[in-house]
């Protein structure tokens, strides 16, 4: 393995976001999770109706994006405390995440 290797492996901050929807019908799952399935950085998606559950780098996507893609199907979180807790955690953490990848070593 060379070093250019390790330097490209060592930039792949994967995450893993689990957050509460609201009602999707089967039509809108089925589609949000095709197009999280072609969204760069995603490793791996599920929709189901009350939850989306992804794997994504963070260096290539962010929280923000998923949920503006989950709102563009007519989804959205759910607006019960503990998701937005989550999500706003998320959302910092994510910052953090990318603040330390655009440092210089």
């Amino acid at each position: 393995m060379s070093t250019s290797e390790l330097d490209d492996q060592s930039e792949v901050v994967p995450v893993r976001r689990r957050l509460r929807l609201d009602d999707l019908n089967q039509l809108q799952i089925e589609l949000l999770a095709k197009q999280f399935n072609h969204e760069a950085g995603v490793a791996k998606v599920v929709v189901r109706k009350q939850w989306l559950e992804i794997e994504y780098d963070v260096a290539v996507l962010t929280l923000e994006r998923v949920i503006e893609l989950l709102e563009a199907y007519g989804g959205e979180l759910s607006a019960d405390w503990w998701t937005s807790f989550k999500a706003n955690w998320y959302l910092k953490r994510e910052e953090k995440l990318r603040a330390q990848l655009n440092e210089e070593p």
